[in-house]
């Protein structure tokens, strides 16, 4: 059996599995009211951070390690989370589910993993799978989060897709649809039984180039499989100086201090190979 398939949480507990997918399908339902997510994974964490009283900062902005995706920690009462905008955008929000599987067992379960130890999610626990259970529990939370089995059943009978004849095509067309990487979503289909274990594997075997071949000819998925490394944004820091501008909390000259260092953080990040 392929690595992805013999390592995710479905295969080797299912028990677990099933008790996740209640609690995915919970969350879904009182913070986002069962709509298809995609890049709204970024509103949905800061806005169950604010519902749950503990400040959240999201920063995202690109580095230059593109093994690193993402990570999350707590300082001083707060919680921040890094995502890595020089990931293509279905990965940065899958990181994102993720990572907020983390946020939500501090806060909902009290677990304290993350102010021991914080989180850090590496691409290849994504593509691969991990060997830690808490990695693995956080794979299969997003995928659940950002893949609902109603909601993928529902999509499947709109567009027609066969799922005993999945093609391509019919993949892509679902990545465009929930904007999540392709191995999640064949890992999704094969969680559901819509896919046999031996169409899963031929998928996963596909190359990546023949993917974005087919990707550049239907234009499926495209969007998503590009970097969004212009995007550098540190939480709630700019907003909080436009706040101090407009009520002159702070003198100009710090401002305009402020203004141009982040500035020269932005342009540093821009630069990095």
């Amino acid at each position: 059996m392929n690595k992805l398939l013999s390592g995710c949480l479905f295969t080797r507990d299912r028990k677990k599995f099933d008790n996740l997918r209640e609690k995915a399908n919970s969350f879904n339902i009182n913070f986002n009211g069962r709509n298809i997510i995609q890049d709204d994974i970024f509103r949905i964490m800061i806005n169950y951070a604010k519902i749950k009283e503990m400040p959240l900062e999201l920063l995202r902005f690109p580095i230059s390690d593109k093994e690193m995706c993402a990570c999350t920690f707590v300082r001083r009462g707060r919680i921040f989370v890094l995502i890595n905008t020089r990931m293509p955008l279905s990965k940065q929000i899958f990181a994102a589910a993720h990572e907020l599987y983390h946020v939500f067992c501090y806060l909902d379960d009290d677990a304290q993993e993350l102010i021991l130890k914080g989180s850090i999610l590496k691409s290849e626990t994504i593509e691969e799978s991990s060997n830690e259970i808490e990695e693995l529990l956080a794979n299969a939370f997003a995928g659940l989060l950002l893949v609902p089995a109603d909601i993928l059943n529902e999509q499947i009978g709109i567009y027609k897709i066969q799922t005993k004849k999945m093609s391509m095509t019919d993949v892509l067309m679902l990545m465009e649809i929930f904007a999540v990487p392709y191995k999640a979503i064949i890992l999704r289909l094969y969680e559901d039984g819509l896919i046999s274990e031996s169409q899963a594997e031929k998928m996963i075997e596909i190359p990546t180039e023949e993917l974005q071949k087919n990707m550049k000819i239907t234009g499926l998925a495209k969007r998503y499989e590009t970097s969004t490394e212009e995007i550098c944004q540190f939480g709630s820091l700019e907003t909080n100086m436009l706040i101090n501008e407009t009520h002159e909390n702070v003198m100009g000259s710090r401002l305009e201090s402020d203004k141009f260092r982040i500035q020269e953080i932005k342009e540093s990040l821009m630069r990095q190979e």
